[in-house]
């Protein structure tokens, strides 16, 4: 008999905000079934039902036709279901195998030494079974991120899973690394293996889901074989409406040069690297992941000292690892490329994390001025377009587009003069990526220098003014707008440009 989870009714809500509405949801084994939605739409809180990190307030949900109560992860793990998060979950420092083993060791008889043999012989078992090459000795530090990708999956797949879910697996990865995943995927389908493919990238559910169920307000709004349905029919369910397309503004930059960097060069991470970025005008970073832009970044914002050469800020020299107090407080910010592990601090409330770089300035007399701090925060909430129940809301309950909005949120003051993004849409939906676009090109518009890392080059021709392609740490090409090559570009992030 075929495995199947079908997921009956499910309603869940939190405090005045209805998440989940009647939801019903079925998964066979041996098919990906894709669910997208823009974010906020239910699809994270109705996995995390299913993962027993939330609790269902209605409705049920049966394997193979019996009713099963899921209420911690644990649950879930019994039930053979495995969740493989955004966020990678390994230990850089142990080995394939032991990452795989991890919490549920082999040991020698009854001592207490580990069998390291016997895991890597089992682990090797279990690559050989879908044609993997992965080294079970290997330490994971030294892998890519398609290779740790694979790792994730492989630890529950050992752990009895026959459900796995999926939430963004290729937000980090290669074009070579996504084919790897997406053979390997294939590979577990013909093995059985049922499969929830959270994506909002269209051609990769057309190419490897059988199904597509979109969610919309907490609801399901679309639910078809992939065979049977469009690409432009998926978007109009996820938005309700047609997308209205983010069309780049025709402009002259003539503003003063803000931020100049020359020969910046940091022991193998990047090496001669020089640009300048006038008021106005936004330059984009690209190349493949470890190309040396985010570490670039980080040194022009004062996270990193270990670097020669010069960084020139609004014609001043700065003072390199003077830290990112000092930036602020010198007109720059930062968006990092992490947003839930370095962007917000999840305790706290939407008001809280958005009033943070505010508080030193709204202080009078030695108290926050709490009304001009709740004017902030009210007019950044207006002006991302940020969906929240209320300012007092705890930041983690949002989606992750709309933490997004919040860490851009923070920077929207009137002493901003250089914005440094780091992969600023990773991970969140087409309509918030149009938020974010039309967030940028106000702030340009307004005279603030901006500097954008980007991997993809879709995003990197919609958006840039000037393009500087990099690879492995040395700059290849430097593109001004309109004069474009999408080939070209691609070519140099693969190192078959010439480097300059």
């Amino acid at each position: 008999m075929t495995r199947r989870l079908d997921m009956h009714g499910i309603g869940k809500s939190f405090f005045a905000t209805r998440a989940l509405d009647n939801v019903d949801f079925t998964c066979i084994a041996g098919e990906v079934h894709a669910l997208v939605g823009l974010n906020g739409a239910g699809k994270s809180t109705l996995m995390k039902i299913l993962g027993g990190v939330y609790q269902r307030d209605e409705g049920e949900i049966l394997i193979d036709g019996q009713t099963v109560e899921i209420t911690a992860p644990a649950d879930a793990g019994r039930h053979g279901i495995a969740m493989i998060h955004q966020e990678l979950s390994l230990i850089n420092e142990l080995t394939v195998a032991a990452n795989i083993f991890l919490g549920r060791e082999i040991r020698r008889g009854r001592t207490p030494f580990l069998d390291k043999a016997g895991m890597a012989r089992a682990v090797r078992a279990q690559l050989d079974r879908f044609g993997l090459s992965l080294d079970p000795h290997k330490p994971v530090r030294e892998l890519n991120s398609g290779e740790k990708q694979i790792v994730e999956i492989i630890r529950a797949l050992m752990s009895d899973a026959w459900l796995i879910v999926m939430d963004e697996p290729t937000s980090a990865l290669s074009e070579e690394d996504k084919e790897m995943l997406f053979d390997f995927i294939r590979r577990m389908k013909a093995e059985g293996i049922a499969i929830i493919y959270i994506s909002h990238h269209m051609p990769e559910i057309f190419s490897i889901a059988e199904q597509v169920t979109v969610m919309r307000d907490g609801r399901i709004v679309l639910s078809e074989r992939t065979g049977e349905t469009t690409e432009d029919a998926v978007i109009k369910s996820m938005t309700g409406a047609e997308l209205d397309q983010f069309v780049k503004p025709h402009k002259q930059i003539t503003g003063e040069v803000v931020l100049s960097v020359e020969d910046l060069s940091s022991p193998g991470k990047y090496e001669g690297v020089s640009l300048d970025v006038h008021a106005g005008e936004i330059v984009v970073l690209t190349g493949l992941r470890g190309c040396g832009a985010p570490d670039l970044a980080k040194a022009v914002f004062g996270l990193d000292p270990d670097y020669t050469g010069t960084v020139r800020y609004m014609g001043r020299t700065l003072t390199p690892g003077r830290g990112p107090a000092v930036a602020v407080r010198q007109g720059m910010g930062l968006v990092t490329e992490n947003r839930d592990k370095n962007g917000i601090l999840p305790p706290l409330s939407v008001r809280d994390n958005i009033a943070l770089p505010f508080l030193e300035k709204s202080v009078t007399a030695g108290l926050i001025d709490g009304a001009r701090v709740d004017g902030i925060v009210d007019k950044a909430i207006r002006d991302t377009s940020t969906k929240t129940a209320s300012p007092a809301q705890e930041i983690r309950f949002l989606s992750g587009g709309n933490k997004q909005k919040i860490c851009f949120s923070r920077w929207l003051d009137e002493d901003l003069k250089l914005l440094i993004l780091l992969e600023p849409t990773r991970g969140i939906d087409v309509h918030a990526k149009a938020d974010i676009y039309r967030i940028i090109e106000d702030l340009a518009e307004r005279g603030v220098a901006i500097l954008i890392l980007s991997y993809e080059i879709d995003e990197v021709l919609m958006l840039g003014d000037r393009v500087l392609t990099l690879f492995e740490g040395r700059t290849v090409q430097d593109y001004s707008y309109p004069h474009f090559d999408k080939d070209r570009m691609l070519a140099d992030m693969a190192g078959a440009g010439h480097a300059t």
